[in-house]
This record gives C-alpha cells, structure tokens and sequence, in this order.
C-alpha cells in the first residue's frame, strides 16, 4: 500500500464510517470561521477610534461596524470597540474548545471501532493465524498502533479544521489588501518548500519506530509470561537487559522521529513571522491604512501558525501511516485464515465424530498426519495416545475445526464440519487443555465464562464431579477466591480440575482432554480419573493421554506414531497384544509409575 493510498484508506475509513461526527465538526468548523472572520474584523474600528476618536476618517469595515451599532441604537465608543474584539475572540476560543472536543471524540471513537473490528477480524480465524504470528506485533497493533491511528485521524481532522480557518484567515486580508496578503502568502510557501521534503524521512522513522515497538512489546510478553522460569534461573539481570535493549533501539529511533514533528512547526514560525514582516514593510511604502494594516496583520499573525501546524500535521501523517498499514497487514493475513463457516446449527451429537482420510501439514514443517481416519462413537470415550509429535493434539484441533485438513474431511453426524456453524458445535463442547488458562477473577467467574446463566447448584454439580468442591471450599473466599492471572495461585491439580469443572458446567455433548493430567501428580491425577469415570456414560469423551493409566477404561484407542494410526482397538485388547505399541509402551511406563507411587507413600 503506498503511502498516498493509504492516507486516501484512512479518510475514506473517517468519512463513511462517522458521518455525523464529520458533519458535526464540519458545521462547527464553519460557525467558528465566521467568528474567526469577525475576530479579525473587529480589530479594524478598534485601531480606527485609538488613531481618531471622532471616527472622521475611517476605512470601510469602521464604517460597516458604525453602521451597525446606529441601527441598533448604540453609539460607538472604545469601550464598545474594545467589547466587539473581546467577545468576538471569546467566541472564537470557545469553539476552538469544541472543535477540539469534537476532534478527540471523533479519535477515540474511531479508536473504538477500529479495536472492535479488529478483534472481530482476528477471532473469524483460526487458530493458524494465532499460533503463527509476532505476538508482539499482534499485540503491539492492539495496544499502541490503533491509538496512534487514532492520532492520525485526528490529525487528518485537525488538518481539515486548520484548512477551513486558514482560508477564512486569508480571505478578509485578500479583501482588505490582496497585494500585502499574497505577498506574505506567496514568501510563507517559498519557505515552507524545504519542511516539505521532510515527509519521506518522517515516513521511514515512522515504520522503524513501529518495529521497534513491536519489538519491545514482545520482550515485555515474553519477560512477564516467562517470570517463574527467569526466576527460577536466577536471570533476571538478563531478562531487565533484554527489555531495556530492545527499548533504547525504540527511544533512538522515536526521538528522532517526534523531533523531527516538533521542530518543523519550531522553526517554520520564526520564518513565517519574518514573511509578515516584509509583507507589511512592502505595505508600507504603499501607504495602506494603519486600521486595515492592523486587520491584515493580526489577520497572517493567527494564519501564519495555522500554517506552521499544516506543515507539522503532513510530517505527522506520514510518520503514523506505518501504524494504520501494520493494521491492514493483520487484518489481511486474518483474513487468509478466516474460518470456513456453513448454516447448519448444531444441537445434540446423534451418532459421533469422525475423520475420514485426514492430512495435514503445519506450515515449514514436515506432514503431521498421513491419511488418519478416526471414529470418536456418541457414548464412547476414545483416547489418542502416542509418541510426542505423533499428532494426537493436531487431531483435537481438526476436531475444533482450529485447523483445517489438506484433504480429507472430518465429520459431525455424517455431515462436513464446514456445513455446521462452528460456534454452534464449539458451545456444546467441553475443552481441558494440558495448560488450563484460567481467567485473572473469581473461580465463581472462570466457571461462568463457559455457561452464563448456570445456578449455584449447577455451579457446585460441576466442581463435585470434578473432584473440586472439597478444597474450593476450604479457601477463605471460597468460590470467590479470586485465582490470580492464569490461576497462578492455586497449584496445578486444582487449576486442572477448575479447569474439568468447567467444561463439564455446559454438559457438554463432546469433552475433550487434551493432555490434562500429563503435568500433575499421582494424587491429582487420580482425582482427575475419578472426575472422568463419572461422565464417562453421559457424554462422548476424546481424551489425548501421555499417562496410559488414565486410559484404562477407554473403549476405543487409537495409538499414533509419525502421523499415522498404527493400532487400534480397546485398552484391554491392546494391553495383551504381544509387541503391540500400547503394551510396549505400557512396559515402559510401569517402573515410572510404581516410583511415583513409592514417592507418594514415602511422604
């Protein structure tokens, strides 16, 4: 996108999205030109009466002003004058108020909707467009990019605003003198050519200053969701160089880039000031009228910095246009994983799950699953189990419609997922991922994220079941202890069975394990089994298991390795296969699990 185009984008995007806004500060730009036009009309009979109180000769605005006062039956004075300037410039400066309440409103409402629809954008994909892009320029985009894009359209309001009054400006000094005005006009651009070039330069700080924060802002998520490993370490001192590293190549590059705004408006008013000053010598030795002089002066004096913000707002633009395009290269890299949603609404699981011929490939790696063909029966539970890599959590994803096969198809009741909306099968699933994300509230809240409108005793069925009820009751808040982020401040067998209650709270049609007594310990993990046992006959259960022990009463396994299934049949029939993958596997996770055992006697 280039950067004429883009800034094209963006006021498009300001005018067809926020009308009422625009037409708003459109009407206040116009009322506060008038005001701004009498502002610097009203100055002329001031002068006029200072220079000749009996007003015998006076310039055409006096007598305009004069004039007016007879009709309405006042008569003309310096404290009359002086109260017509006053309130006039009063006036001017209260809609200057409104205009630039008008122009944050409009930001942070354009702010709003850009964050809404971005998020809208990101959560129509799939899980690739997640797992695959910078975290820390996603979240940078989020954070500090759509408030800059804000700015922009602010500036570009601002830029508008600044156009209507320098025009107003400018047109009572042409009426009054049009000689002395375009004079001063005519050096103002001259000299103004030069800060022009500026904009290629500002463009490329810009885009640098917008990948250095990326940068920092990756560092920062990094840093902070890796704190108990750095601590654990004792790297801190490298975590703190790290971020301040990837900071000052940030500070380098935007001090550069919001001095180079700030002294383009600096340096340009002297030399505005200086284009006034030959304009009125030139005026001068024209003999024009002190009173229009006045005007005229007083007239550049307030257009020349309006001038100096148009120049400044330009380098501005280019410099926060690498934000707005940043956005619309996410936004477009979401796009090319936006889900595949069909018109069917999904109720209840009649027969099962299946995937027929499945392949994939995650991006730059080798094939994930070859030609996987898998049956998950309605009232069953069906384990995956496997060698690390093998595939088995690829499979959950398909399932969640997270990814998508390159052939090969997965089925729900015997018709495509595509054809289902996916949201519609997603609310009557019931996810435990190996790391349970539990949400920075209340256990109470973490269980009603996944079923709004649950009772109380809805909410205590689904943590009996899951083993939880017992120790959520011995915290001092209870269910409204408050878990911490991510749950840090309950132990990992607690998080993992919150985490079970959780999705059990919507009875699910389809819970699927995935990994989640891998990382506990055996008193955990029993509890956990336990958990399971007592669903297991309500609903249909996939379960991806590392510990073989909690697939005991499974009625189906499937055992995968490289990507393939290379056994399948019930744990009984398997265990007792001689040389079978399962009962290998088994042989060779018995001593572990006999020492997990002794472990915990011996404590």
């Amino acid at each position: 996108m280039s950067k004429n185009s883009s800034i094209v984008a963006i006021f498009k995007e300001f005018l067809t999205r926020y009308p009422t806004h625009f037409t708003l500060l459109f009407l206040l730009l116009v009322v506060e030109g008038s005001v701004a036009a009498l502002s610097v009309i009203s100055i002329a009979p001031l002068a006029d009466f200072m220079l000749d109180p009996s007003l015998a000769r006076t310039g055409r605005i006096t007598k305009a002003v004069v004039s007016g006062l007879t009709v309405i039956g006042l008569s003309p004075s310096f404290w009359m004058f002086g109260a017509f300037f006053f309130l006039a410039n009063m006036l001017k400066g209260v809609l200057g108020v409104a205009i630039r309440f008008s122009i944050l409103r409009i930001k942070y409402t354009v702010v709003r909707g850009l964050f809404g629809d971005a998020l809208h954008t990101f959560f129509r994909a799939r899980w690739g467009f997640f797992s695959g892009a910078d975290q820390g320029r996603l979240l940078n985009t989020l954070n500090k990019e759509l408030n800059t894009i804000g700015d922009t359209l602010g500036q570009l309001a601002t830029l508008l605003a600044n156009t209507i009054q320098l025009c107003i400006y400018l047109a009572v000094p042409i009426w009054l003198n049009a000689q002395m005005t375009l004079t001063a006009l005519g050096l103002a651009v001259l000299f103004a050519s030069p800060f022009l070039m500026l904009h290629r330069i500002s463009y490329r700080l810009g885009k640098r200053n917008t990948e250095t924060a990326n940068v920092v802002m990756g560092v920062v998520s990094e840093v902070l969701g890796a704190a108990r490993l750095i601590l654990g370490f004792g790297r801190q001192s490298q975590a703190k160089e790290r971020y301040f590293k990837a900071f000052d190549q940030h500070v380098h590059v935007t001090l550069r880039s919001q001095t180079l705004s700030t002294a383009v408006a600096q340096l340009f008013q002297p030399v505005a000031v200086l284009a006034v000053i030959i304009a009125i010598g030139i005026a001068l030795q024209h003999q024009v009228r002190i009173s229009e002089m006045a005007a005229i002066m007083w007239s550049l004096l307030a257009a020349m910095p309006i001038l100096s913000s148009l120049l400044q707002g330009n380098i501005s633009i280019r410099n926060f246009l690498p934000s707005y395009e940043q956005l619309v290269s996410l936004r477009q890299s979401a796009a090319t994983f936006a889900e595949v949603e069909g018109d069917r609404l999904f109720t209840r699981l009649e027969q099962g799950v299946e995937l027929r011929g499945v392949t994939f490939t995650y991006p730059g790696r080798q094939q994930t699953l070859r030609d996987v063909s898998l049956h998950f029966n309605k009232g069953e539970m069906t384990a995956l189990v496997g060698e690390s890599g093998s595939g088995k959590s690829t499979v959950t994803d398909l399932v969640l419609g997270l990814q998508i096969p390159e052939t090969g198809q997965v089925v729900i009741d015997g018709v495509a997922l595509g054809e289902w909306k996916q949201n519609s099968f997603r609310q009557r699933i019931g996810y435990v991922p190996q790391d349970p994300q539990l949400f920075h509230t209340t256990i109470r809240d973490n269980l009603l994220w996944s079923s709004e409108k649950a009772t109380e005793d809805e909410l205590w069925e689904a943590l009996r079941l899951a083993n939880a009820a017992a120790f959520i009751k011995e915290l001092p808040e209870g269910i409204n202890t408050i878990v911490g982020d991510r749950g840090v401040r309950l132990s990992g067998g607690q998080r993992q069975r919150i985490a079970l209650a959780r999705a059990l709270l919507r009875k699910p049609e389809l819970l699927i394990l995935d990994e989640a007594t891998s990382a506990l310990d055996s008193e955990s993990e029993r509890l956990i089994q336990q958990s399971i046992e007592q669903v297991v006959h309500e609903t249909t259960i996939i379960i991806v298991a590392h510990r073989l022990s909690t697939i005991a009463k499974a009625d189906q396994v499937y055992v995968l390795r490289q990507g393939e299934v290379v056994e399948q049949g019930s744990f009984a029939e398997l265990s007792e296969k001689p040389d079978g993958f399962l009962n290998t596997m088994l042989a060779a996770q018995l001593p572990l699990e006999q020492q997990d055992a002794e472990v915990v006697c011996s404590t």
